[in-house]
């Protein structure tokens, strides 16, 4: 069964159109038959939230509860499992692989850095609400995005002085694969330093699905004019994570049509783009 995760842009179509009884007596069938099986991720709850008109947040929220979806984990917790298991690997430690796309509650819980738990398998319109009336509990997740944005100005300003050197470049790479890996192994054992030194050594970002394709976008906007406001960076992190895991993205994004050949490159990607108007069209 394909999987296609829908941006948040191609979700709101989506979700437009299903206001009609008739698509949306169509939009079920493909459900219920298994014909489609969308998948969504915390990103897009958090875009949901990002709004002051509850109603509005509470309506969209309620419409992706209604499609059933799977859930895609987030960006750095699909970079820590692929470090983790390319790790493991180089010590030559069994261990079986995770999912990246799975339940809300075991999404919501991995972001959490928790076992998944009844306490997570929270209807959306909750995640939306708590976030609309709290905005301060996404400090953590916007502080993202922030650093990212920030950056990718320094290394644009280094890229542009031609100071971005090949060991630069190492080190960024090699900061990347540090910031991913575990603490112990499958069995709890404590991972020294030496032996995570040497391991980062030794990795490939090349070889590491989401690191390489990040690492081959973030080359291509080191020497770009790209946006680095919020939406074009949440864009980026939609991309990361999904063009290695599902089918098909959904999108008019011109980010995301500009990057796929790039990303591309690295062997590592999994989805095809489709259009909303060639997506909608299936109905």
């Amino acid at each position: 069964m394909p999987q296609t995760y829908l941006d948040q842009n191609a979700l709101i179509a989506l979700g437009y159109e299903a206001r009609g009884p008739n698509f949306r007596k169509l939009l079920d069938a493909r459900l219920e038959s298994g014909s489609l099986a969308v998948v969504v991720s915390s990103w897009h709850l958090i875009e949901t939230a990002n709004t002051r008109d509850l109603k509005k947040a509470i309506e969209l929220a309620d419409f992706i509860d209604s499609l059933r979806p799977a859930w895609l984990l987030e960006r750095r917790d699909i970079q820590r499992l692929d470090v983790k298991e390319d790790f493991y690997k180089f010590l030559k430690v069994d261990c079986p692989t995770t999912p990246r796309v799975t339940t809300r509650s075991a999404a919501f819980a991995t972001l959490n850095k928790q076992q998944d738990d009844r306490k997570f398998d929270t209807p959306s319109r909750d995640f939306v609400k708590q976030w609309i009336e709290h905005p301060e509990q996404l400090k953590v997740l916007q502080s993202t995005y922030e650093k990212n944005a920030e950056t990718l100005g320094r290394l644009r300003d280094l890229k542009k002085q031609g100071k971005m050197t090949e060991a630069l470049r190492e080190r960024v790479d090699e900061l990347l694969v540090a910031g991913s890996l575990p603490r112990a192994t499958p069995s709890g054992i404590k991972l020294g330093r030496e032996i995570k030194q040497e391991y980062i050594q030794h990795a490939k970002i090349e070889t590491i699905p989401s690191l390489a394709i990040e690492s081959v976008i973030s080359e291509h906007e080191w020497g770009s004019q790209g946006g680095t406001d919020r939406n074009t960076l949440i864009d980026k992190f939609h991309l990361i994570s999904a063009l290695p895991c599902v089918d098909e993205i959904v999108s008019d994004d011109k980010f995301f049509h500009k990057m796929l050949p790039i990303a591309q490159q690295t062997g590592h990607v999994r989805a095809s783009l489709i259009a909303n108007a060639d997506f909608l069209a299936r109905f």
